[in-house]
């Protein structure tokens, strides 16, 4: 398994559950990543994947359970105080400025970070120092053609590496993916998997995906949700051909291609 067993999980969740009502969203699930491991989430349309990476990030609280990262119990942080701490987050539908271009985008994602990033008068656009990073993040993963475009010209290709590249900016300990495939074209599936696979081996990387074919090549353990329970873990082969996980997906190509 890529990443380190020493020292704490850098995540780790205990007994994490999620209701809406009489809705049980998420239920009692338990599960451990290793600093620097790449871990995926796997599951059937309505299996709580959304919602389950939704209180990693702090965007919902849980009905019960703990969330720790790193050994920091983080559960009741909000999802500001969950970036400062060393979690970024990439979403279903990209979350940009579409009217800013790439640079200006990228620029914003790091002026976040910085204490003076509520001062409205700040000049940020002649800010050199995060210019010039904002041009080493694009230039790493092949958009430094595309720096002074707006991000609305981006192809959807582009849009989700640059979704990527943002989320990247806030320095994460643990990057977490919503779909980062969905949508694309077949090469375009290529260039977001080696976008994933040149990610520091250092970052802890756990990602919802459909495409096994990019899980393959891209995490080394699955975890399978359904009706928000965890029904296994373990490494990503082994799991595909898991009895209960075929029985889930009824044979779809998901599974068994």
């Amino acid at each position: 398994m890529i990443g380190s067993q020493d020292g704490p999980p850098a995540l780790e969740v205990q007994n994490l559950s999620c209701r809406f009502g009489a809705l049980v969203a998420v239920h009692d699930v338990s599960l451990a990543v290793p600093p620097g491991g790449r871990f995926g989430i796997i599951g059937p349309n309505g299996a709580g994947k959304t919602t389950f990476f939704n209180l990693l990030s702090g965007e919902l609280r849980p009905s019960g359970g703990r969330i720790r990262l790193f050994g920091e119990d983080v559960t009741r942080l909000s999802p500001p105080r969950r970036v400062a701490k060393g979690i970024g987050r990439t979403f279903q539908i990209t979350r940009i400025f579409p009217d800013l271009t790439v640079r200006e985008n990228l620029t914003l994602a790091l002026l976040g970070l910085s204490r003076s990033k509520l001062q409205p008068l700040r000049r940020w656009r002649a800010d050199r120092v995060r210019q010039q990073r904002a041009e080493e993040l694009a230039g790493s993963f092949g958009l430094a053609h595309r720096l002074e475009d707006p991000a609305r010209v981006l192809s959807h290709g582009e849009l989700r590496e640059l979704e990527v590249l943002l989320a990247l900016a806030t320095e994460p300990r643990v990057l977490l993916l919503d779909e980062p495939a969905a949508g694309l074209s077949p090469a375009e599936r290529q260039d977001i998997r080696r976008l994933l696979q040149d990610l520091p081996t250092s970052l802890t990387l756990v990602m919802i995906e459909h495409d096994m074919e990019v899980l393959r090549e891209v995490v080394d353990r699955v975890a399978v949700l359904h009706y928000g329970e965890l029904v296994v873990e373990g490494p990503t082969a082994e799991v595909q051909q898991h009895p209960a996980v075929r029985e889930i997906y009824l044979g779809s190509a998901e599974v068994g291609r």
